[in-house]
């Protein structure tokens, strides 16, 4: 049995229903280009940046951290460069992947006084669309130096560690001089 106007009340529940949804963003069709280009056009030129930091894994390896150009808008560019070792001296690999990412003035002033900071780094081939980071990794630098709460471990072992991390590993970072 059909009511009159059953099918008007339908479509006027269902516009009000799929009014409340939050509204779905169209991506640029360039959007991965758009986002690249963002950053300096070789992306493994990191010689002009300044170094900051040199971070140390037992089992990762070594990253220097260096800041790059600030641009108009007062962001500067954070790179993560992998380090080689040859007897006590480090070189630069940038051969290897870097990590970048823009900061905004407080993160840089963090980033610098070695301050809790935390952030997502980005690859050259990273694409975020609505949320996905692409699997991309978090930096995390904390060079607070606590005494360790016992006589034979580390800080790393302490019941509050602080540390740097990055991709699972624990990182020591040291200012550069």
């Amino acid at each position: 049995m059909r009511f009159p106007g059953s099918g008007v009340a339908a479509i006027g529940s269902m516009t009000v229903l799929l009014a409340g949804l939050p509204a779905a963003h169209a991506i640029r069709p360039d959007e991965c280009e758009q986002q690249r280009a963002l950053y300096p056009a070789v992306w493994a030129d990191v010689s002009r940046e300044q170094p900051l930091f040199d971070c140390a894994s037992h089992y990762a390896g070594s990253l220097r951290i260096k800041l790059g150009p600030t641009d108009a808008s007062g962001r500067t560019l954070m790179s993560l460069v992998p380090l080689k070792w040859f007897g006590q001296t480090a070189l630069e690999d940038p051969a290897s992947t870097i990590y970048r990412i823009w900061l905004d003035k407080e993160q840089v002033d963090r980033l610098k006084a070695g301050k809790y900071f935390a952030t997502i780094v980005r690859k050259e081939s990273s694409c975020w669309v609505r949320g996905n980071l692409d699997k991309d990794p978090i930096f995390l630098l904390d060079n607070a130096d606590p005494p360790a709460d016992t006589p034979d471990a580390g800080s790393f072992y302490n019941k509050a560690p602080r540390t740097s991390a990055f991709e699972g590993d624990a990182y020591e970072c040291k200012p550069v001089k």
